[in-house]
């Protein structure tokens, strides 16, 4: 197990490019990561203690980024989100903005 003190930064996005993209450039920035290909895996696994955040796709398969966000929410989990994609408007800006401040 990894001293709770090291952060982690988790990607969750289908696209195995994308997240192997930004685990890359996470691993430039000598930033330890772990990465998903869904929602639902993320809380499937354990994750390490210690400060974290989250990259998080918007538009993944079954539970998308947005509805996500809100089970966090309502679960009591709090963690940084940093929203990715390539499909974004306002509104769903707006969306994502005013759910994280539950």
């Amino acid at each position: 197990m990894n001293p709770p003190d090291i952060s982690t930064v988790f990607v969750v996005d289908d696209d195995p490019s994308v997240r192997a993209s930004i685990q890359g450039l996470l691993k430039s920035a000598s930033l330890r990561s772990q990465s998903f290909e869904t929602a639902e895996e993320f809380l499937r696994n354990k994750r390490p203690e210690g400060p974290s955040c989250l990259v998080l796709d918007v538009n993944l398969p079954g539970v998308n980024g947005l509805d996500f966000q809100r089970q966090l929410a309502d679960a009591g989990i709090q963690i940084p989100i940093i929203f990715v994609t390539g499909h974004g408007d306002i509104p769903m800006t707006v969306k994502a903005m005013k759910s994280g401040g539950r």
